[in-house]
């Protein structure tokens, strides 16, 4: 009885030891991402109409933008602060219609869009969607208004998509040259 009565104590132990461990895991605080401590490159303002729909900045870890292509190797944060709500349904769409501008094939797209599906959430005014851009690929952060601290939403499957998504801005091809412009530093 004193061995059953002392298996149960371990086991017991272990166990609470194990919760602990997964509870101090889940509640971890992580390291910051790099790109808070990166230089600016540019600032830009997306308008449509009267309504401001987004401000964005990029940048790096000098502040100064060498190209996005996949073999540059530069490390590259594209960061976005919505001026308004707008549903995921509504990003997605307009995701794919910039794509759609830039080339890219009907079931391209669509393949990336799945991925970012499970990725994005709706956003609010003053919430901040950020993209990293580094050697391991591309990740998507989240910074949302009404809560504290950033939170990383996930990472994307390939460079290919890595380097579509930023092409929205960047691509010489882009709809929006102004803002490509404003973002690389060559004009204000």
């Amino acid at each position: 009885m004193k061995q059953l009565i002392t298996a149960f104590i371990i086991t017991c132990l272990a166990l609470s030891t194990f919760t602990f461990s997964a509870i101090t895991y889940a509640n971890a605080t992580y390291a910051a991402p790099q790109w808070l401590t990166w230089q600016s490159v540019g600032y830009a303002k997306l308008t449509w109409g009267p309504w401001d729909i987004y401000h964005s900045e990029l940048r790096t870890p000098s502040g100064s933008y060498r190209g996005n292509t996949a073999n540059s190797g530069q490390e590259m944060a594209l960061v976005i602060r919505y001026q308004r709500d707008i549903d995921k349904d509504d990003l997605l769409e307009a995701t794919d219609e910039q794509w759609k501008h830039l080339g890219f094939t009907a079931s391209q797209r669509q393949q990336w869009l799945s991925e970012l599906v499970v990725l994005w959430p709706d956003v609010k005014k003053g919430d901040r969607l950020i993209f990293e851009l580094n050697a391991q690929g591309g990740t998507f952060y989240f910074d949302a208004t009404n809560k504290q601290g950033i939170t990383q939403l996930g990472q994307l499957s390939s460079p290919k998509i890595s380097s579509a998504f930023i092409n929205i801005w960047l691509s010489p091809q882009t709809a929006y040259p102004k803002l490509r412009q404003q973002l690389i530093g060559q004009s204000s």
